[in-house]
């Protein structure tokens, strides 16, 4: 195929072009409720701000707090004396794989994630709101409370079954996070009062949910960065589109301006010789001397294999499948002349 290959780099930044694009959109519709999203204190006042919303509760809102276990928090599995009210377990390969031109690149791949949570809450003085699904957060900041890299030992097996398979393991990474409790984070998510309390859950329009160390502020100004990387990945994966679909155009006007150019000369040449041959035909023929089919011009070519010679050289442009004289198959023609 001519495009081919401008086809196939279209439909890849095509690709590109909308996964960025859902991205940014994601991030501004995420910045936009952040920004609108009010940051309450966790005081005596709270339960009154919300009995004073719809339904008792704030889509969006931002709170801060002290991490505060609700019964017995968590030991850390490798650090006891470590307690928290999340904590996820990380198993991770590190591996050296060999990559596309052949060169050998070193890959990390997640081989298995366990987690745990308690109930905890938020908590300012006297006052505490209860957090639900804490582990559901997009943007969850917990502590690394150990960390472990054991090396591989490989016999000389795995070395040569490496070498032919293209992935040979270097180690094994164990990870352990925690949410510490006394930790001091941020939450966003939707407030809601009911009979035993005020929570924060995720947000039931779609919003993210985070519990960070970082600020509101802070928060909105890593948003806004990822935001405005976001727009330039766009930008750019459009500009590369416009560029290759003008190739594309450029070819294809080229390619219909030489057929076209190529069609008027066959025409003209076509004319030219058609009054050419207008001017060397005789006059004067007889019925038996002039094409069975226009019946004007002389006969000028013969049907072979059944050899009648019967049409002149338009109509034989014409007729291409079966004789005039007797229907069978023509396989060739040839110039013949009657004098």
């Amino acid at each position: 195929m001519e495009y081919f290959q401008e086809l196939v780099l279209l439909g890849v930044d095509v690709l590109v072009l909308v996964v960025c694009s859902s991205q940014y959109l994601k991030l501004k519709k995420n910045c936009r409720a952040l920004k609108e999203a009010p940051q309450l204190p966790i005081d005596e006042n709270l339960s009154d701000r919300l009995r004073r919303e719809p339904d008792q509760k704030l889509k969006y809102a931002v709170i801060r707090g002290s991490v505060t276990p609700i019964g017995t928090p968590l030991h850390s599995a490798m650090s006891p004396s470590v307690t928290g009210v999340l904590q996820t377990m990380t198993l991770t390969e590190h591996r050296v794989a060999r990559a596309v031109f052949g060169f050998w690149q070193e890959e990390k791949q997640i081989i298995h994630v366990s987690s745990n949570e308690i109930p905890f809450r938020l908590v300012n003085g006297k006052h505490g709101v209860e957090i639900v699904n804490g582990l559901s957060a997009e943007l969850l900041d917990m502590d690394t409370v150990y960390e472990n890299y054991e090396p591989s030992s490989l016999s000389l097996f795995d070395h040569v079954f490496g070498l032919f398979s293209g992935v040979r393991q270097k180690g094994l990474q164990t990870t352990e996070e925690l949410l510490r409790d006394g930790s001091f984070i941020t939450a966003v998510g939707e407030l809601e009062l009911d009979d035993s309390g005020i929570r924060l859950q995720p947000a039931s329009t779609g919003a993210p949910m985070f519990l960070t160390t970082a600020t509101k502020n802070t928060l909105l100004k890593r948003l806004e960065e990822a935001k405005s990387s976001t727009l330039v990945k766009v930008l750019l994966c459009g500009t590369i589109s416009a560029v290759l679909v003008g190739l594309i155009a450029r070819k294809m006007y080229k390619r219909k301006k030489t057929e076209r150019d190529e069609r008027k000369l066959r025409e003209q040449l076509d004319k030219t010789r058609a009054a050419r041959r207008a001017r060397m035909r005789q006059a004067d023929l007889t019925d038996e001397q002039r094409c069975v089919v226009c019946v004007v011009n002389p006969k000028e070519v013969i049907c072979l294999p059944c050899g009648h010679v019967c049409l002149c050289e338009n109509c034989a442009e014409k007729i291409k499948l079966h004789c005039p004289v007797c229907r069978s198959v023509i396989e060739t023609k040839a110039a013949a002349f009657i004098t």
